[in-house]
């Protein structure tokens, strides 16, 4: 049984009620004295040698019901009741442990005194008077009639004279069992039958239990005191830590989902318009001179020629053994090549070309060499996952980055595909007029050697937004400096810092592309 302390904890998490009776505090079926002590140590008591001192029971319960007011106030109104009052040092601590906010709290003396763990609750029992099964009402009785009348039938079955067999009814068993032993047998069974009759008359004497409520002695209070209710019918009907509520709420929506459905299809078929006739009758075509096949009279003839067909490239054999010359011209001829004329193959690329679609993912291209800070080792995770990794980490993945490389660049709820290549000269002009959005340059002029615009960075950096990625610790390269490009710069040994620096690329990126595209439109 939980100490007085933790009984009022429970009873005040779980919002139950407990009464005052005269001098003591009742819980259910558990009741303790008001100035019995707790395990709550009061402030300043225990150190320095001073002896400990606890709150008891009544200044705690007094605490909960006046914990609104001010602690002037609470003091003064438990000093007018001459209840000791809580300290304030342990007044918020004390509340946050009664209510639950807190599962122990450091006053709570864990090793309290023999006398105070060794206090048990008194056990509240009800008057017999109160319970309903004690009530003289409702107990059966038996009357004297019914006695007799029980007696008499218990006599008639038991009489020797009406139950006395004949020595020619019985026979014997077996030999050693004979109509005599039977007998002997059988007088001995009623003789001990008869003693087992239970007259009620013989017990009228006996006292019946006492209905008084037992006197309470000192000594009984004492032993009452050690007492200990492990469980009774109350609390075993009591499941704190199962809630039924969610599976049982659960299958009643089931339920009434499954019973709307069901009315909204009866509803939906009693409304549904009978099936009509939807086939269509073949519309009646007049006289057209295009369709005059349509209207020629079948041919019934016994000969049936085809001018159309023909037995060239055929055997001899192949036309004696019945084959038809349409099937076999058209077989000869699906597999005999036709040959292209420069029109006719100019004609199907030009077809194959407007059938492919053109790709409209973005590129930006990187430099070739490995030196740059940028390579197709790393790109993907500089671009994609804003966090740089050198080259040689790059090749040591063991991922194959040949060809162009496609990233997907997340913008809120978006994903752009952007395609980052190395090889600027197997782009197209359409390439470079619509697709390509960035460059990042190294350095060198040679690296754009070939490009359009004659190969002048200062020109294709008016066409296309430039960048360049560098170390911050690091001088600016020459050509870099005089160019127009947006520089970032990256931390040689803080990579925490490689988001918010690369984040600046596709700021500026998504700034330049909507300029470009508000440009287009005017």
């Amino acid at each position: 049984m939980a100490d007085a302390l933790s009984l009022l904890r429970q009873f005040t998490i779980e919002n139950k009620e407990y009464t005052i009776d005269s001098d003591r505090f009742v819980f259910n079926d558990l009741a303790y004295p008001k100035d019995v002590k707790t395990n709550y140590l009061v402030y300043g008591t225990g150190k320095d040698n001073t002896p400990k001192d606890y709150y008891t029971l009544e200044s705690i319960v007094f605490l909960l019901k006046n914990v609104d007011l001010q602690h002037a106030n609470y003091v003064k109104k438990a000093a007018e009741k001459s209840i000791p009052a809580i300290s304030r040092p342990d007044r918020k601590e004390l509340l946050a442990y009664l209510t639950g906010q807190t599962t122990t709290a450091d006053r709570i003396d864990k090793n309290a005194s023999l006398e105070i763990s060794m206090q048990r609750p008194l056990q509240v029992n009800k008057r017999p008077a109160e319970d309903p099964r004690m009530d003289a009402a409702k107990i059966p009785r038996v009357e004297d009639d019914d006695i007799e009348k029980i007696k008499n039938r218990r006599e008639k079955k038991f009489d020797g004279k009406s139950k006395e067999l004949a020595a020619d009814q019985i026979r014997p068993l077996s030999g050693e069992l004979s109509k005599e032993a039977i007998l002997k047998i059988r007088a001995k069974f009623r003789a001990t039958a008869r003693d087992k009759i239970v007259d009620f008359k013989e017990n009228e004497d006996t006292p019946e239990p006492s209905t008084e409520p037992v006197s309470i002695t000192a000594d009984t209070f004492e032993i009452m005191k050690r007492e200990r209710t492990w469980r009774n019918r109350s609390t075993v009907l009591q499941s704190s830590n199962k809630n039924f509520a969610k599976d049982i709420l659960s299958i009643l929506n089931s339920i009434k989902a499954r019973e709307e459905s069901e009315q909204k299809q009866e509803a939906l078929a009693a409304h549904v318009s009978p099936v009509r006739d939807t086939t269509t009758r073949a519309p009646v075509e007049g006289y057209s001179r295009y369709n005059q096949e349509k209207f020629v009279p079948r041919d019934d003839s016994e000969f049936k020629i085809d001018t159309h067909a023909s037995y060239h490239g055929l055997t001899l054999k192949t036309v004696t053994e019945g084959a038809t010359p349409n099937k076999l011209l058209s077989a000869a001829s699906s597999s005999i090549p036709k040959p292209l004329t420069p029109a006719t193959d100019k004609l199907q690329s030009t077809n194959t070309d407007s059938s492919k679609r053109p790709s409209r993912t973005p590129i930006i291209i990187i430099p070739p060499a490995l030196t740059s800070l940028i390579t197709r080792y790393n790109c993907k995770e500089l671009l994609e996952d804003m966090k740089y990794i050198s080259t040689e980490e790059g090749k040591a993945s063991g991922t194959k980055r040949d060809g162009d490389i496609l990233i997907q660049r997340k913008k809120g709820n978006l994903t752009v595909p952007y395609r980052i290549t190395d090889d600027p000269l197997r782009l197209t002009k359409q390439d470079w007029d619509e697709r390509v959005v960035a460059v990042f340059a190294q350095g060198p002029a040679w690296q754009f050697k070939g490009w359009p615009w004659g190969g002048n960075p200062v020109e294709i950096f008016q066409k296309i937004k430039a960048y360049h990625i560098k170390w911050g610790q690091l001088k600016t390269d020459a050509n870099i400096a005089k160019w127009s490009v947006h520089l970032i710069e990256l931390d040689q040994n803080k990579r925490h810092l490689d988001c918010a620096r690369l984040r600046t690329f596709w700021d500026s990126l998504d700034q330049y592309v909507s300029f470009e595209r508000n440009s287009s439109i005017d």
